[in-house]
C-alpha cells in the first residue's frame, strides 16, 4: 500500500508554497517499522531532519536535490521537519530568504 503524506500537527512559520513531497510507505503487517521513500517536487534542495522524541533534538538524514529520491528506514510515530536549502549561487531560498520548515508524521 503507498500513501501520501502531507504535514498534520505543526504550522510552520514560512509555507514553501510549492514544496510538495511524496512520502512513499511499505506497510509491514503487524510491524512498526517502515521503509519510506521521500521524493522532493519542491523545485528546491531539502534537508531532512529526524525529530528525537524525547529531547527535540534535530538529526539529520539527508539532502535532496529538486527530482531526487532519499530513502529511510523509520518507524510509526517518528517526526521529521523538511526544510528549504539556500541556493549555492544566491545564498538565499526560493521564498525570497527565509529558511522555512515543514513537518511531516509516519
Amino acid at each position: 500500500m503507498n500513501l501520501l503524506l502531507v504535514p498534520h500537527k505543526y504550522q510552520s512559520m514560512i509555507s514553501f508554497g510549492t514544496v510538495l513531497l511524496s512520502i512513499l510507505l511499505n506497510l509491514a503487517a503487524a510491524s512498526t517499522d517502515r521503509d519510506i521513500q521521500i521524493i522532493n517536487h519542491s523545485g528546491a534542495k531539502v534537508a531532512i531532519h529526524w525529530i528525537h522524541p524525547q529531547t527535540g533534538d534535530m538529526v539529520a538524514q539527508g539532502e535532496v536535490l529538486n527530482g531526487a529520491t532519499l530513502n529511510l528506514n523509520s518507524f510509526v510515530g517518528h517526526e521529521f521537519e523538511v526544510r528549504e536549502l539556500p541556493s549555492k549561487r544566491t545564498g538565499v531560498c526560493s521564498g525570497g530568504g527565509t529558511l522555512g520548515g515543514d513537518y511531516f508524521k509516519v
